[in-house]
Order: structure tokens, then sequence, then C-alpha cells
């Protein structure tokens, strides 16, 4: 998936699987502390982010990309407490105020730009898992991990 409005689909049913080198979307679909955009990522394509994860060998998980004081990040949409999404509607991640990305079921809540837990019931030291993007000629890309 390379071409760009493939990935622009604003369908809340469909979520675009992104393979690692590819375009997850335009630079202008995701707005600075707004709704973020969803996408599928394969486990093969992330392998050394999800090595804490219980996940199959070539499984889909779900995940999101946000804007943040104009820097784009990327996650597994997986609450560091309980293995579950953490968007309240679809795409909406962020806290009313903005501040901070919220897990809808337990109210953890996570610094946007590093994914650290600030508050909830997570763990001591709890960060979601952010995953390696790039932002260039107005697309993000999911980049490989190594």
């Amino acid at each position: 998936m390379s071409s760009t409005s493939e990935n622009d689909s604003s369908s809340d049913d469909f979520e675009p699987l992104v393979q690692a080198g590819h375009v997850i979307c335009s630079a202008e679909a995701v707005k600075d502390q707004d709704e973020g955009f969803r996408f599928m990522v394969r486990t093969s394509d992330i392998a050394s982010k999800v090595g804490s994860v219980d996940h199959r060998i070539d499984e889909t998980l779900p995940a999101f990309v946000i804007r943040y004081d104009g820097q784009v990040h990327a996650y597994l949409n997986r609450c560091a407490h309980v293995a579950m999404e953490l968007d309240w509607q679809p795409g909406q991640f962020f806290t009313l105020d903005k501040t901070a990305l919220i897990c809808a079921s337990h109210d953890a809540q996570y610094l946007p730009d590093t994914g650290e837990c600030i508050s909830g019931p997570c763990p001591h030291g709890a960060t979601l898992i952010k995953l390696d993007i790039e932002e260039k000629d107005g697309k993000i890309f999911l980049c490989q991990a190594l």
C-alpha cells in the first residue's frame, strides 16, 4: 500500500494494513492534538517492538498515529495496563484538555510524545509500545523495527 489515497479513508470501518516502508497516511490527515489515524500492522514488521507482547508470529495488531506539538508519534493501540484499545471513539485518543493520551477503559494516561504512563492503574514505568515512523514528502511512513 504505497498509495496515499488508499490510506486516507475516513471510514471508521476500514483500518489499512500497513507494511514496513509503506505509507500510513498523508501528513495532513493527522492534525496537532486532534484525531489519530488508526491502522493495522503485522507483528513481523515490528518484531523487536513486540517482544514482550503476547502475540502470534505474523498476527496483525491495531496501531495509531497522532501529532503532538508538531511531531508525529505512532503506537500500538494497546493499553499498558490491560491489552485493550485506548480510543474512546475511533481515533479519539487525547484527553479533553489535549495534554495526554487516555485509555477509555481504565483511565490510564500517557504522555503523547513518549507513551510513558503518567497516571492510572499502569504498573510503574509502563509505556505504550512506540512504533518507528518517518514523516517526509507530505506522508507518514512506517519504518522497519530492527
